[in-house]
């Protein structure tokens, strides 16, 4: 895809053709056309699940010498290890995030990385509704953030609710930028990414509905 500013780039045809990757006199075969819409699709559905703004606690200094806290609005891709973010409504987690603090009808949606089952985490294995908690999970769930109740992972939206949390990841070391580096991301339509157990072992799969 290019941007309107290059429309015109390269300036010669020849050039111009290659840098496509297509043979006017032939066209695009089936196959490279569905390559290319499967991969613009992915780049839609990633800009629309870019975060756009967090709302971020800041210490300042305060007269006397004390510190005081200055609640910030910023860009979510500006958001570092330690941030302590609120979140409230409406808003789409920027980083992963462990929760410290959150009322109790905090729920969060996750169909951003798991699809939409319709069902809550309590309800099945790791729904696309979670409800949050500050509380640390059993041992078994706890290398699937997606089931940690005290766990927001970026691109998860807040539904109801509030909650205060500090990142402890972001960017391609995220929950997310790790499933769009190994091309497990965005899910298929239809498909629903759940986790079965196998004794102590759980197996990740895809079923489609």
């Amino acid at each position: 895809m290019k941007e309107l500013e290059d429309y015109q780039r390269p300036t010669n045809v020849a050039d111009f053709v290659a840098e496509v990757g297509v043979d006017p006199a032939l066209g695009l075969s089936r196959d490279d056309a569905m390559t290319r819409r499967a991969l613009y699709a992915s780049m839609q559905a990633y800009q629309e699940a870019l975060p756009r703004e967090a709302t971020v606690r800041r210490r300042v200094a305060a007269a006397q010498g004390q510190s005081a806290s200055r609640r910030m609005r910023m860009d979510a891709m500006s958001l570092v290890y330690g941030d302590v973010v609120e979140l409230k409504a409406g808003d789409v987690a920027g980083a992963d995030l462990r929760v410290v603090e959150c009322s109790d009808d905090c729920v969060v949606d996750q169909t951003t990385l798991v699809g939409d089952d319709g069902e809550d985490e309590e309800a099945g294995q790791g729904g696309s509704r979670k409800h949050v908690t500050t509380d640390t999970p059993p041992l078994h769930i706890q290398q699937d953030p997606l089931r940690c109740g005290n766990i927001v992972p970026m691109t998860a939206s807040v539904l109801q609710g509030t909650a205060v949390a500090v990142v402890v990841s972001t960017g391609d070391r995220t929950l997310w930028g790790r499933m769009v580096t190994n091309h497990e991301w965005p899910p298929a339509p239809g498909t629903v990414l759940t986790k079965k157990e196998k004794g102590n072992e759980e197996e990740q799969t895809s079923l489609i509905v």
